[in-house]
């Protein structure tokens, strides 16, 4: 276990590392691939320990909160880099991701690192596609939200882009999650608190698409508005929620 927690410190460090140096970089622009080499050392680091967690548990380690939070930020980092390969203008956008997910790294480690058995519930391929999507969309919502903020020109149209992405993949995570609750407990949809707040987490989504249609809403204050807000709405789904309601979803993450 210690070697995991020591590990896992590095990969935090490694993505603070990585944000510092792309802070500098306007002054010495070698500095810049120096940081993606380092975040792009911290996320290897960090896909190892994602594997060794599964094969020492013999499961997709993706049940308690250590894990929970382990992988997201496996997505986090994994998003900006391939985006930002894709994207260069959204290189900077690290700046403000990086320390994001090295902060929820460090978090994990407050949670037991003990394996825990799957319940009936979670044998299902249905939980890894729930899972994953809800990773997924969590990533892009971070990089939309850290490209916004920055308020780069040129980066409206590529902001609107994650935008909808993250729209897609949560969208298709609700479904998903529908889909395996018929499975696990013989109903598509049960008004649990984290379903209710997950489907107006898609509202949320939609209206800020539905506002970025228009010109003066991708600029300036507004734009910072429509992309904070519902970025806080899904984080509060995804991590705040289970700690205030009593939801099915929390008997798997308290761990």
């Amino acid at each position: 276990m210690s070697n995991v927690i020591f590990l896992q410190w590095v990969i935090a460090v490694a993505y603070l590392l990585a944000a510092g140096l792309l802070a500098v970089r306007n002054r010495e622009r070698q500095l810049e691939s120096i940081a993606i080499a380092v975040a792009s050392s911290g996320l290897l680091l960090h896909i190892a320990i994602v594997l060794a967690r599964g094969l020492e548990s013999g499961q997709i380690p993706i049940v308690t909160r250590y894990e929970d939070f382990t992988v997201d930020a496996l997505f986090m980092a994994s998003v900006w880099l391939l985006a930002q390969w894709r994207w260069p203008p959204l290189r900077s956008a690290g700046i403000l991701v990086l320390p994001f997910a090295a902060f929820v790294v460090v978090v994990a480690l407050t949670y037991s690192l003990g394996v825990f058995p799957m319940s009936p519930a979670l044998r299902t391929n249905w939980l890894i596609i729930h899972a994953s999507l809800n990773s997924l969309a969590l990533g892009f919502a971070t990089l939309a939200l850290a490209a916004g903020l920055q308020q780069k020109r040129g980066c409206a149209q590529l902001v609107g882009r994650l935008i909808s992405w993250t729209f897609l993949f949560w969208c298709a995570m609700v479904a998903a999650g529908s889909y395996w609750a018929s499975i696990a407990w013989g109903r598509f949809w049960g008004w649990d608190p984290i379903e209710c707040w997950s489907l107006g987490t898609v509202f949320a989504y939609a209206f800020v698409l539905h506002l970025r249609m228009r010109p003066q809403w991708c600029e300036g204050y507004r734009s910072l508005l429509i992309g904070i807000l519902p970025f806080g709405l899904l984080m509060f789904t995804t991590y705040g929620l289970v700690f205030v309601m009593r939801s099915v979803h929390g008997q798997y993450l308290f761990q």
